[in-house]
């Protein structure tokens, strides 16, 4: 099967074109940015007696050392803030000290980076009515050098063509951001290739392989013909996965570059402020996770590629189970950054539940996707009852794969909105809970889906008695049923990298007290 037969194929799934045009039309345009600003001293739009010593941000989370800045610039331009920025409280104060400021007014910007490794970046201004008896400052001091320097910069006026938007107001005392949309679409294609490789290894390990050899009794050799087959399509999705997983890990460094160093994207490329995020902030240990577990599984689908090439009828057995425990290794890294890791911090289970979580909606989901993409060139080479029989050994082999997936999706999942949402109440009044929603119903009707192909399909395969057109009817059905049902998972998989860059809803003002009271504060989150 070439590439475009496989593109032709999935462009025929018109359900997912629909659901997709859908959600980007309904997903929310902006979230409350994940180290929220709680409040500042001096307070935005201020007026003090006297000059301040230094500016201090609270946040509410705890930020990541040596990449966040502050600075204090007057009406000409000019910087009064000295020394660079340090962390007190855990983490959660920012601190800048400043040269003895004039009378006048003066603007705050500052850019932070989160233990969740997104950045964020504000201003705000105040003013001075006196100025201090002690001399006033040169305007262009710098922040001494440290060991990272090149490695991060003083916060900036984004450059043309650069990721950072413009500073929005908030209302009410609310902190707006943009979301990012690159990001969620980076991340988005990283799911699919990890889910794709992860189901793929598992369906054919417990699902399409027992299956086979079952037929092997009825016809060995045309079994062994329908394994070379799925076994040839299963390379191409791997080689189609692989690619698209080294792309987006190597967009979404290139973009968490742009937005720790605040520089353009070509800026960004530059292999010092690359080699900075990987080696001093912690959304490195996630990218060195993924970018090991993608050289081995490159390794292991060249192998099984030059396999299936010399041996197209055989089992391969260990390519395929050092391929499922690679893949497993590969949706660890997600967990070991974002949400996940903050969370985890108060919940202990929070990282292993994300990556349980992952791991089961890999085997369900990537598993669907191989069923619709490999299953019928697998079934082409059987005729009548041992097509049903096949079929129907299918149905039941992806059923009992799948229960074990869904119940431990469950249980993760409820632990999940528990550490995320704060409440149930968050389910309808944050932007987190109503994405987590509209993601929840698209679950259900999965299941509904799969209930139907499992309870309702299976059975029928085994009574067709020489009836043709009713073997057909069921496979055409079943087929149609899988398709939509992946189609859905792809569409779960945009909704749950959309998530990633949505606050929690436990952060969300309607479900905190925290950040009331200080007039508002413009910010923009750069990732």
């Amino acid at each position: 099967m070439t590439l475009s037969e496989l593109r032709n194929g999935a462009t025929r799934v018109s359900p997912l074109r629909v659901l997709l045009a859908a959600f980007l039309l309904l997903a929310p345009q902006a979230a409350f940015a994940h180290a929220k600003l709680l409040r500042s001293e001096p307070n935005a739009k201020s007026s003090l007696p006297r000059p301040p010593q230094a500016v201090e941000l609270w946040f509410s989370e705890e930020l990541e050392a040596g990449f966040n800045t502050i600075e204090v610039k007057d009406e000409r331009g000019s910087r009064f803030n000295r020394g660079e920025v340090t962390l007190g409280e855990g983490g959660r104060k920012a601190r800048v000290e400043l040269h003895d400021l004039p009378a006048g007014n003066y603007t705050v910007e500052w850019k932070a980076l989160s233990s969740d490794e997104h950045t964020l970046r504000g201003k705000f201004t105040f003013t001075v009515a006196a100025s201090a008896p002690a001399t006033t400052a040169t305007g262009a001091t710098q922040p001494p050098q440290d060991m990272h320097a090149g490695m991060r910069e003083q916060a900036t006026p984004a450059p043309a063509g650069g990721r950072d938007a413009t500073a929005i107001e908030g209302v009410g005392g609310e902190e707006g951001s943009a979301l990012n949309a690159t990001d969620s679409l980076v991340r988005w294609l990283g799911y699919l290739a990890m889910m794709t490789l992860l189901g793929g290894f598992a369906s054919r390990l417990f699902v399409l392989g027992p299956a086979l050899r079952e037929a092997r009794a009825d016809g060995p050799e045309t079994a062994g013909q329908a394994s070379g087959a799925a076994s040839g399509r299963s390379v191409l999705l791997f080689r189609v996965s692989i690619a698209a997983l080294i792309l987006s890990l190597l967009t979404a460094l290139v973009l968490q570059s742009s937005a720790v160093h605040s520089v353009g994207l070509g800026e960004a490329l530059s292999p010092s402020r690359l080699g900075g995020v990987i080696v001093v902030t912690g959304y490195g240990k996630s990218w060195l996770v993924q970018a090991a577990a993608s050289a081995v599984l490159l390794i292991i689908i060249a192998l099984f590629g030059r396999a299936v090439s010399r041996d197209p009828e055989g089992e391969h057995k260990g390519l395929w189970w050092a391929g499922l425990a690679a893949s497993a290794l590969l949706v660890a890294g997600p967990s070991l950054t974002g949400h996940a890791a903050v969370a985890a911090k108060h919940f202990r289970l929070a990282a292993v539940s994300d990556w349980l979580h992952l791991v089961a909606g890999g085997v369900w989901v990537g598993g669907l996707f191989h069923l619709a993409l490999t299953l019928p060139r697998a079934l082409a080479g059987f005729d009548g009852e041992q097509r049903a029989r096949a079929l129907g050994r299918v149905i039941s082999l992806f059923t009992r794969m799948v229960l074990p997936s869904v119940a431990v999706l469950t249980l993760a999942g409820i632990y999940n909105a528990y550490a995320h949402l704060g409440g149930v109440r968050a389910l309808w009044v944050t932007p987190y809970g109503l994405t987590l929603a509209a993601k929840l119903a698209l679950v259900l009707v999965m299941l509904v889906l799969g209930a139907l192909n499992g309870f309702r399909f299976g059975p029928r395969t085994r009574r067709f008695n020489g009836d043709e057109a009713g073997r057909a009817g069921v496979e055409r059905g079943f087929g149609r049923s899988v398709k939509v049902e992946a189609a859905l998972g792809v569409l779960v998989l945009l909704i749950s990298a959309f998530l990633v860059f949505i606050s929690p809803g436990r952060n969300h003002e309607s479900m905190s007290a925290g950040g009331k009271g200080q007039p508002p504060v413009a910010v923009t989150r750069a990732n």
